[in-house]
Protein backbone atom coordinates (compact mmCIF):
# COMPACT_ATOMS: atom_id res chain seq x y z
CA UNK A 1 0.00 0.00 0.00
CA UNK A 2 1.17 3.26 -1.17
CA UNK A 3 2.41 6.10 1.21
CA UNK A 4 0.53 9.03 1.07
CA UNK A 5 4.12 11.26 0.61
CA UNK A 6 7.42 10.54 0.11
CA UNK A 7 10.17 11.05 2.33
CA UNK A 8 10.94 14.47 1.07
CA UNK A 9 7.47 15.94 1.71
CA UNK A 10 6.95 13.82 5.33
CA UNK A 11 7.38 17.09 7.22
CA UNK A 12 5.18 18.78 5.17
CA UNK A 13 2.42 15.99 5.01
CA UNK A 14 2.57 15.56 8.88
CA UNK A 15 2.28 19.07 9.33
CA UNK A 16 -0.98 19.30 7.75
CA UNK A 17 -2.34 16.09 8.37
CA UNK A 18 -1.38 15.16 11.78
CA UNK A 19 -3.73 17.31 13.79
CA UNK A 20 -5.64 15.69 16.90
CA UNK A 21 -4.70 13.09 19.54
CA UNK A 22 -3.15 9.77 19.24
CA UNK A 23 -3.70 6.35 21.55
CA UNK A 24 -2.52 2.92 21.87
CA UNK A 25 -3.97 -0.23 21.33
CA UNK A 26 -2.71 -3.11 23.45
CA UNK A 27 -2.75 -6.65 22.47
CA UNK A 28 -5.36 -9.02 23.19
CA UNK A 29 -5.08 -13.00 24.11
CA UNK A 30 -7.11 -15.97 23.68
CA UNK A 31 -8.59 -17.11 27.20
CA UNK A 32 -5.40 -18.90 27.74
CA UNK A 33 -2.86 -16.68 26.57
CA UNK A 34 -1.33 -18.58 23.69
CA UNK A 35 -2.79 -16.93 21.07
CA UNK A 36 -3.26 -13.60 19.94
CA UNK A 37 -7.06 -12.46 19.86
CA UNK A 38 -8.03 -10.95 16.87
CA UNK A 39 -11.23 -10.48 17.00
CA UNK A 40 -11.05 -8.66 20.65
CA UNK A 41 -7.97 -6.41 18.94
CA UNK A 42 -10.41 -5.21 16.24
CA UNK A 43 -12.65 -4.76 18.71
CA UNK A 44 -10.48 -2.28 20.51
CA UNK A 45 -9.07 -0.65 16.51
CA UNK A 46 -12.98 0.14 16.64
CA UNK A 47 -13.63 1.53 19.91
CA UNK A 48 -10.33 4.00 19.85
CA UNK A 49 -11.45 5.47 16.41
CA UNK A 50 -14.89 5.74 17.62
CA UNK A 51 -13.23 7.97 20.02
CA UNK A 52 -12.32 10.53 17.81
CA UNK A 53 -8.10 9.26 17.56
CA UNK A 54 -6.84 10.14 14.49
CA UNK A 55 -3.99 7.64 15.14
CA UNK A 56 -3.67 4.21 16.54
CA UNK A 57 -0.18 3.14 17.91
CA UNK A 58 -0.11 -0.19 18.37
CA UNK A 59 2.24 -0.89 21.26
CA UNK A 60 3.41 -4.53 20.61
CA UNK A 61 6.48 -3.64 23.29
CA UNK A 62 4.03 -3.58 25.89
CA UNK A 63 3.99 -7.82 26.90
CA UNK A 64 5.06 -11.18 25.93
CA UNK A 65 5.25 -11.54 22.25
CA UNK A 66 7.11 -13.12 19.75
CA UNK A 67 8.76 -11.16 16.59
CA UNK A 68 6.51 -12.87 14.40
CA UNK A 69 3.49 -12.06 17.01
CA UNK A 70 4.39 -8.53 16.97
CA UNK A 71 4.29 -8.57 12.81
CA UNK A 72 0.85 -10.15 12.79
CA UNK A 73 -0.62 -7.86 15.73
CA UNK A 74 0.63 -5.12 13.36
CA UNK A 75 -0.99 -6.35 10.54
CA UNK A 76 -4.19 -6.86 12.13
CA UNK A 77 -4.21 -3.20 13.60
CA UNK A 78 -3.43 -2.02 9.97
CA UNK A 79 -5.81 -3.96 8.43
CA UNK A 80 -8.92 -2.37 10.86
CA UNK A 81 -7.93 0.85 10.73
CA UNK A 82 -7.02 1.20 7.22
CA UNK A 83 -8.73 4.23 5.56
CA UNK A 84 -10.25 5.22 9.19
CA UNK A 85 -7.31 6.36 11.02
CA UNK A 86 -3.45 6.39 10.50
CA UNK A 87 -1.42 3.99 12.22
CA UNK A 88 1.70 3.81 13.73
CA UNK A 89 4.05 1.25 15.90
CA UNK A 90 6.56 1.25 18.92
CA UNK A 91 9.92 0.46 17.18
CA UNK A 92 11.59 -0.01 20.57
CA UNK A 93 12.34 -3.81 20.51
CA UNK A 94 15.75 -5.89 21.48
CA UNK A 95 18.11 -5.07 18.61
CA UNK A 96 18.48 -2.45 15.89
CA UNK A 97 17.57 -5.24 13.41
CA UNK A 98 14.66 -6.48 14.88
CA UNK A 99 13.12 -2.48 14.82
CA UNK A 100 14.06 -2.47 11.09
CA UNK A 101 12.45 -5.88 9.90
CA UNK A 102 9.18 -4.25 11.98
CA UNK A 103 9.57 -0.84 10.16
CA UNK A 104 9.34 -2.61 6.77
CA UNK A 105 6.82 -5.04 7.84
CA UNK A 106 4.79 -2.10 9.16
CA UNK A 107 5.18 0.00 5.46
CA UNK A 108 4.36 -2.84 4.02
CA UNK A 109 1.23 -3.67 5.31
CA UNK A 110 -0.65 -0.62 5.51
CA UNK A 111 1.10 1.77 8.31
CA UNK A 112 1.37 5.39 8.23
CA UNK A 113 4.23 6.40 10.23
CA UNK A 114 6.74 4.59 12.91
CA UNK A 115 7.68 5.79 16.75
CA UNK A 116 11.43 4.71 16.92
CA UNK A 117 13.15 4.45 20.04
CA UNK A 118 16.43 2.84 20.54
CA UNK A 119 16.66 -0.37 22.27
CA UNK A 120 16.65 -0.62 26.17
CA UNK A 121 19.98 -2.82 25.71
CA UNK A 122 21.64 -0.32 23.84
CA UNK A 123 24.97 1.39 25.50
CA UNK A 124 26.62 4.31 23.09
CA UNK A 125 30.06 5.48 23.79
CA UNK A 126 29.71 9.09 22.51
CA UNK A 127 26.61 11.45 21.01
CA UNK A 128 27.53 10.87 17.82
CA UNK A 129 27.47 7.47 18.17
CA UNK A 130 23.71 7.86 19.28
CA UNK A 131 23.07 10.49 16.38
CA UNK A 132 24.42 7.61 13.63
CA UNK A 133 22.72 4.76 15.26
CA UNK A 134 19.37 6.93 15.19
CA UNK A 135 19.51 7.93 11.32
CA UNK A 136 20.27 4.25 10.37
CA UNK A 137 17.21 3.03 11.40
CA UNK A 138 15.61 6.30 9.94
CA UNK A 139 17.57 5.57 6.89
CA UNK A 140 15.71 1.93 6.44
CA UNK A 141 12.74 3.16 6.35
CA UNK A 142 10.16 5.10 4.10
CA UNK A 143 7.46 5.31 6.59
CA UNK A 144 7.37 8.89 8.69
CA UNK A 145 9.37 9.13 12.00
CA UNK A 146 7.94 9.97 15.69
CA UNK A 147 11.13 10.57 17.32
CA UNK A 148 11.06 9.17 20.79
CA UNK A 149 13.83 10.69 22.95
CA UNK A 150 12.78 9.21 26.40
CA UNK A 151 14.06 5.27 26.54
CA UNK A 152 17.37 5.44 27.56
CA UNK A 153 18.02 8.25 30.38
CA UNK A 154 21.64 9.10 29.12
CA UNK A 155 22.07 11.53 31.91
CA UNK A 156 25.81 11.16 31.64
CA UNK A 157 25.39 13.06 28.23
CA UNK A 158 22.26 15.68 29.64
CA UNK A 159 20.86 16.14 33.09
CA UNK A 160 16.95 15.68 30.62
CA UNK A 161 18.47 12.19 29.53
CA UNK A 162 19.01 13.02 26.31
CA UNK A 163 21.84 15.07 24.60
CA UNK A 164 20.25 18.00 23.59
CA UNK A 165 22.79 19.17 21.12
CA UNK A 166 21.60 15.99 18.56
CA UNK A 167 18.04 16.99 19.21
CA UNK A 168 18.55 19.62 15.53
CA UNK A 169 20.62 16.94 13.74
CA UNK A 170 17.81 14.19 14.46
CA UNK A 171 15.37 16.38 13.38
CA UNK A 172 16.89 17.44 10.07
CA UNK A 173 16.44 13.97 8.74
CA UNK A 174 14.02 13.72 5.80
CA UNK A 175 11.30 11.60 7.46
CA UNK A 176 11.66 12.40 10.80
CA UNK A 177 8.49 14.81 11.19
CA UNK A 178 7.57 14.92 14.71
CA UNK A 179 8.75 14.20 18.70
CA UNK A 180 6.84 13.56 21.42
CA UNK A 181 7.31 13.67 25.35
CA UNK A 182 5.49 11.21 27.99
CA UNK A 183 4.75 11.78 31.63
CA UNK A 184 7.83 12.53 34.06
CA UNK A 185 9.55 14.45 31.16
CA UNK A 186 11.40 17.83 32.53
CA UNK A 187 8.71 20.44 31.42
CA UNK A 188 11.55 22.29 30.34
CA UNK A 189 12.76 19.80 27.54
CA UNK A 190 9.52 20.00 25.96
CA UNK A 191 9.34 23.59 26.09
CA UNK A 192 13.78 23.80 24.25
CA UNK A 193 12.61 21.54 21.88
CA UNK A 194 9.76 23.72 20.77
CA UNK A 195 12.31 26.57 20.93
CA UNK A 196 14.85 24.36 18.97
CA UNK A 197 12.87 22.61 16.76
CA UNK A 198 9.34 23.27 16.80
CA UNK A 199 9.26 25.59 13.15
CA UNK A 200 10.73 21.98 11.17
CA UNK A 201 8.94 19.38 13.10
CA UNK A 202 5.89 18.76 15.24
CA UNK A 203 6.76 18.96 18.65
CA UNK A 204 4.47 17.00 21.21
CA UNK A 205 3.82 16.88 24.89
CA UNK A 206 0.74 13.94 25.89
CA UNK A 207 0.44 15.56 28.76
CA UNK A 208 -3.31 17.33 28.97
CA UNK A 209 -2.09 19.31 31.98
CA UNK A 210 0.75 20.78 29.80
CA UNK A 211 -1.58 21.46 26.94
CA UNK A 212 -2.41 24.76 28.45
CA UNK A 213 1.14 26.13 27.61
CA UNK A 214 2.28 23.87 24.65
CA UNK A 215 -0.78 24.95 22.43
CA UNK A 216 -1.59 28.47 22.77
CA UNK A 217 2.12 29.43 23.32
CA UNK A 218 3.84 27.05 20.81
CA UNK A 219 1.21 25.36 18.65
CA UNK A 220 0.87 21.90 19.60
CA UNK A 221 -1.30 20.35 16.96
CA UNK A 222 -1.04 16.73 18.11
CA UNK A 223 -0.58 14.35 21.23
CA UNK A 224 0.10 10.69 22.23
CA UNK A 225 0.45 8.09 21.73
CA UNK A 226 -1.71 8.18 25.23
CA UNK A 227 -4.75 6.68 26.69
CA UNK A 228 -6.81 8.85 26.01
CA UNK A 229 -9.71 6.85 25.98
CA UNK A 230 -9.41 5.97 30.07
CA UNK A 231 -10.99 9.33 30.85
CA UNK A 232 -13.77 9.71 28.06
CA UNK A 233 -16.39 7.69 25.87
CA UNK A 234 -17.59 7.45 22.12
CA UNK A 235 -20.14 9.64 22.70
CA UNK A 236 -18.39 11.95 25.33
CA UNK A 237 -14.74 12.27 23.84
CA UNK A 238 -13.74 14.86 26.69
CA UNK A 239 -9.86 14.59 25.61
CA UNK A 240 -10.68 15.17 21.79
CA UNK A 241 -12.90 18.54 23.24
CA UNK A 242 -10.05 19.81 26.01
CA UNK A 243 -7.77 20.03 22.92
CA UNK A 244 -10.08 21.14 20.02
CA UNK A 245 -10.97 23.71 22.50
CA UNK A 246 -7.67 24.92 23.51
CA UNK A 247 -6.44 24.45 19.51
CA UNK A 248 -9.78 26.93 18.70
CA UNK A 249 -8.13 29.20 21.45
CA UNK A 250 -11.53 28.89 23.78
CA UNK A 251 -9.53 28.98 26.79
CA UNK A 252 -12.83 29.15 29.39
CA UNK A 253 -14.25 25.87 27.80
CA UNK A 254 -11.03 24.10 28.16
CA UNK A 255 -10.70 25.22 32.08
CA UNK A 256 -14.19 23.74 32.70
CA UNK A 257 -13.05 20.45 31.25
CA UNK A 258 -10.03 19.70 32.37
CA UNK A 259 -11.69 20.25 35.75
CA UNK A 260 -14.65 18.13 34.82
CA UNK A 261 -11.77 15.35 34.74
CA UNK A 262 -9.55 16.73 37.54
CA UNK A 263 -11.24 13.92 40.25
CA UNK A 264 -9.78 10.60 37.71
CA UNK A 265 -6.59 11.99 38.55
CA UNK A 266 -6.65 12.17 42.00
CA UNK A 267 -8.07 8.87 42.33
CA UNK A 268 -7.21 6.56 39.41
CA UNK A 269 -3.52 7.73 40.50
CA UNK A 270 -3.32 5.43 43.01
CA UNK A 271 -3.43 2.42 40.89
CA UNK A 272 -0.11 3.54 39.32
CA UNK A 273 1.82 4.36 42.39
CA UNK A 274 4.07 1.57 41.85
CA UNK A 275 4.61 2.01 38.34
CA UNK A 276 7.90 3.89 37.17
CA UNK A 277 7.97 4.01 33.06
CA UNK A 278 10.55 6.23 33.31
CA UNK A 279 12.74 4.12 35.93
CA UNK A 280 11.90 0.96 34.16
CA UNK A 281 10.91 1.35 30.29
CA UNK A 282 8.57 -1.28 30.97
CA UNK A 283 5.11 -0.62 29.94
CA UNK A 284 1.97 -1.74 32.34
CA UNK A 285 -0.90 -2.18 29.55
CA UNK A 286 -3.19 -3.39 32.51
CA UNK A 287 -3.88 -0.45 33.91
CA UNK A 288 -4.68 1.18 30.72
CA UNK A 289 -6.65 -2.02 29.19
CA UNK A 290 -8.84 -2.24 32.62
CA UNK A 291 -9.96 1.16 32.36
CA UNK A 292 -10.84 1.51 28.69
CA UNK A 293 -12.68 -1.89 29.47
CA UNK A 294 -14.82 0.00 32.05
CA UNK A 295 -15.32 2.59 29.26
CA UNK A 296 -16.49 -0.13 26.13
CA UNK A 297 -12.49 -1.67 25.42
CA UNK A 298 -12.27 -5.37 25.06
CA UNK A 299 -10.08 -5.50 28.15
CA UNK A 300 -8.18 -9.04 28.84
CA UNK A 301 -4.98 -9.60 30.55
CA UNK A 302 -1.65 -9.52 28.95
CA UNK A 303 1.06 -12.36 29.08
CA UNK A 304 3.88 -12.02 31.38
CA UNK A 305 6.08 -10.08 31.59
CA UNK A 306 3.37 -7.90 32.68
CA UNK A 307 2.77 -6.64 36.42
CA UNK A 308 -0.41 -7.80 38.19
CA UNK A 309 -3.63 -4.93 38.83
CA UNK A 310 -4.69 -5.16 42.21
CA UNK A 311 -8.14 -5.41 43.57
CA UNK A 312 -7.71 -2.43 45.28
CA UNK A 313 -6.42 -0.52 42.30
CA UNK A 314 -9.20 -1.48 40.06
CA UNK A 315 -11.54 -0.18 42.81
CA UNK A 316 -9.14 3.22 42.69
CA UNK A 317 -10.06 3.37 38.84
CA UNK A 318 -13.72 2.93 39.27
CA UNK A 319 -13.81 5.56 41.75
CA UNK A 320 -12.48 7.74 39.44
CA UNK A 321 -14.48 6.89 36.60
CA UNK A 322 -17.72 7.49 39.26
CA UNK A 323 -16.36 10.56 39.87
CA UNK A 324 -16.16 12.11 36.67
CA UNK A 325 -19.74 11.30 35.48
CA UNK A 326 -19.39 7.64 33.97
CA UNK A 327 -20.45 4.43 35.14
CA UNK A 328 -18.00 1.34 34.34
CA UNK A 329 -18.88 -1.81 33.04
CA UNK A 330 -19.27 -4.72 35.62
CA UNK A 331 -18.13 -8.42 35.13
CA UNK A 332 -14.81 -8.91 36.25
CA UNK A 333 -14.78 -12.28 34.79
CA UNK A 334 -15.07 -10.75 31.06
CA UNK A 335 -12.46 -8.19 32.11
CA UNK A 336 -10.06 -10.88 32.86
CA UNK A 337 -10.87 -12.97 29.50
CA UNK A 338 -11.44 -10.27 27.07
CA UNK A 339 -14.95 -8.82 26.07
CA UNK A 340 -15.31 -11.05 22.47
CA UNK A 341 -14.20 -14.01 24.33
CA UNK A 342 -16.72 -13.86 27.05
CA UNK A 343 -19.49 -12.99 24.43
CA UNK A 344 -18.21 -16.48 22.22
CA UNK A 345 -18.61 -18.16 25.94
CA UNK A 346 -15.39 -18.41 27.79
CA UNK A 347 -15.30 -18.58 31.21
CA UNK A 348 -12.91 -19.28 33.71
CA UNK A 349 -11.31 -22.18 34.50
CA UNK A 350 -11.77 -23.10 38.27
CA UNK A 351 -9.97 -25.57 40.66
Amino acid sequence: MALPYTKSEAKQWAKENFIGLEAPVFPSFTPDLSELDEDGIRWDVNHIIANGMICILAASEACGLTHEERKRFISIVNDEAKGRAFTSISALMDTVEQNIDLLQHHEKTGGTLAMIGHPLQYDPESEEELYRNYKYMCDSTNLAVHFYPGRLRLKRFHPSGWPMSIVPRIAEIPNVVMMKFAGGTPLQMTLQCFHMVGDLILVADAMPDRWFVTIPKYGQQWAGAGPFYTMQTPEDQRSVKLFNALRENRLDDAFEMAWKNAAYGAMAGASMGQVSYLETGIVSPGIDKYAHWCLGGNGGLVRQPARRLYDYQKEAIRAGLKAIGFEPRENEEEYILGRTNYAKGARLKRY
